[in-house]
């Protein structure tokens, strides 16, 4: 909120941003302001990454969520699997493709390790998604991972790794049709 204030000239300023970006984005009260905020700024063409530091690792995923949900797709958050257990940060759908979405806070870049274990278990989660859930039956599932850092798109084991900064484009452009990723079968 102060980095929009400051950005702004003033609180009032910054209010007024958020009521604007809310109404446009269909963002719920129940938003943190601290997401508004985040928002607002990149609306304002603040680097996304910027704005991202300035979130807890909650708020940059309802950031996430928030940001894939304008593009145009259903998002559900926190997804709970059973048998065997495991959680999903964004499920997001389209009528042509599901994103499973794990949002990473990092503060750095990851190794290239770390990469590789991220992309794997994400695969993974994706397999239990697709298999476990009557609305994955014939759909197309993508895994994703969405950083805070890093400067291009890249892909891991055929998994997208995606930085803030390129989400946008990166939905816009994606398809279940793209190859070297790794689609998985509901």
């Amino acid at each position: 909120m102060t980095l929009l204030a400051a950005k702004l000239g003033s609180a009032r300023a910054a209010d007024r941003a958020i009521a604007r970006v809310a109404e446009e984005l269909g963002v719920p009260p129940t938003a943190p302001r601290g997401v508004s905020a985040a928002l607002a700024l990149t609306r304002l063409g603040v680097d996304p990454g910027q704005v991202a530091r300035s979130l807890t690792w909650k708020e940059f995923e309802e950031y996430c969520a928030l940001a894939i949900a304008a593009a145009g797709y259903a998002v559900r958050m926190n997804v709970r699997l059973r048998k065997p257990t495991r959680q999903i940060d964004i499920v997001a759908e389209s009528p042509s493709l599901v994103l499973s979405v794990d949002c990473k806070h990092w503060g750095r870049g990851a190794s290239a390790a770390g990469l590789e274990e991220a992309a794997a278990a994400q695969i993974e989660r994706t397999a239990v998604c697709a298999a476990g859930t009557l609305t994955g039956l014939g759909r197309t599932f993508l895994p994703v991972l969405l950083t805070m850092v890093d400067n291009q798109v890249k892909v891991v084991q055929g998994v997208p790794v995606v930085p803030l900064r390129s989400l946008r484009e990166f939905l816009a452009s994606v398809s279940r049709f793209d190859e070297g990723l790794h689609f998985v079968r509901g």
